[in-house]
């Protein structure tokens, strides 16, 4: 199932909180259930002493089987600051961050990515103790694809590896479009699609970092887009597409585009 995230008025920008997020964890283990050893309705990695050492929890109806899987169905995952709690007690976070809502099975590259998590709070992935890479969540992201909602405000939304829906809402937003995003070149961005998208000199931004210099000025990716519709089709081949919802192509401009 798709993994969907609301962005906040605290926290517009998706990739910038979660690095900030990483930044702050400290931790490095398997976390722990609640309320049983090995199963619970929450799993929560981070320390719990300190109120600025940020930690995430997993609710669902979870399980751990060895040698290395959750088992059940994971409903989200909260990300914040402050973890506190116990085993016994149940767990939660004194600032909340961003929340991504899962309501599926974990699979493999779940497995994978929360192991990268909980050591070290890598999204990107980690090599284990025997030697194993292990995928990050921006792999996970990737694979299942992504619902970001944006805010009133200026967000930051971003693609990964697989087909996203980037909600901007209002404000002046970017959406970023990143082949290297998960530390690694991926051949695509996915089928994407953008819903919000206002074209002109004072609208929003498309941030293309796909690392062609077929698709690296505005005259190359007007030449691929195409009305289809209501809609405006940017199509980059092998590389993925974006369509803009609700987009007249003769409105974009060079103002609507960043290269970097």
């Amino acid at each position: 199932m798709v993994a969907t995230i609301n962005l906040t008025t605290t926290n517009r920008d998706l990739v910038g909180y979660f690095t900030n997020w990483t930044n702050g964890f400290g931790y490095n283990g398997n976390g722990e259930f609640s309320p049983l050893p090995f199963s619970g309705n929450q799993w929560a990695a981070g320390n719990v002493a300190g109120t600025t050492n940020t930690g995430v929890i997993m609710n669902g109806n979870l399980a751990y089987v060895p040698p290395g899987g959750f088992t059940g169905t994971v409903n989200n995952l909260q990300f914040g600051t402050d973890l506190n709690g116990s085993a016994a007690t149940g767990f939660s976070l004194a600032t909340a961050g961003l929340t991504v809502q899962i309501g599926d099975a974990p699979n493999a590259t779940f497995n994978g990515a929360v192991y990268s998590l909980s050591h070290g709070g890598s999204f990107t992935g980690v090599t284990s103790a025997s030697g194993t890479a292990q995928p990050g969540f921006y792999d996970y992201f990737g694979e299942v694809g992504t619902v970001q909602n944006g805010t009133n405000r200026e967000d930051k939304l971003y693609s990964f590896d697989g087909n996203d829906t980037l909600n901007g809402g209002a404000g002046r937003d970017t959406f970023v479009f990143d082949r290297d995003i998960d530390g690694a070149l991926s051949t695509t961005i996915g089928h994407d699609t953008v819903t919000g998208f206002v074209a002109g000199a004072t609208g929003d931004f498309i941030n293309l970092q796909l690392q062609s210099t077929a698709f690296d000025t505005f005259a190359e990716v007007y030449a691929a887009a195409t009305q289809v519709g209501a809609n405006t089709v940017i199509n980059f081949g092998t590389l993925g597409d974006i369509t803009l919802s609700n987009v007249t192509k003769t409105a974009l401009t060079a103002d609507n585009f960043v290269f970097a």
